[in-house]
């Protein structure tokens, strides 16, 4: 499974990463970032809601410490969040 993140100072902006790279701490690096862009608006899923699609975008150059969970993250992996969080 992947994980879909946004940083925390442009959260128009998309990346994704495996679950392993993702912990409470937030990305631990174990794994590489993937870029894909800005989202669009409103949020378009792809058909097997799998992510979300995304318009061209530069990628910006905060620090990974800024990425965190986007909101579609709870969407595309319920699993990850118990019920009531």
């Amino acid at each position: 499974m992947k994980r879909v993140l946004t940083c925390t100072n442009h959260p128009e902006l998309r990346w994704n990463c495996k679950e392993i790279a993702w912990s409470e701490n937030g990305y631990n690096g174990s794994r590489h970032l993937f870029f894909h862009g800005k989202i669009t608006v409103p949020v378009q899923y792809y058909a097997d809601m799998s992510g979300v699609d995304t318009d061209y975008a530069l990628e910006c150059t905060c620090d990974s410490t800024a990425l965190i969970l986007a909101p579609e993250d709870r969407i595309i992996n319920p699993w990850a969040y118990p019920q009531g969080i």
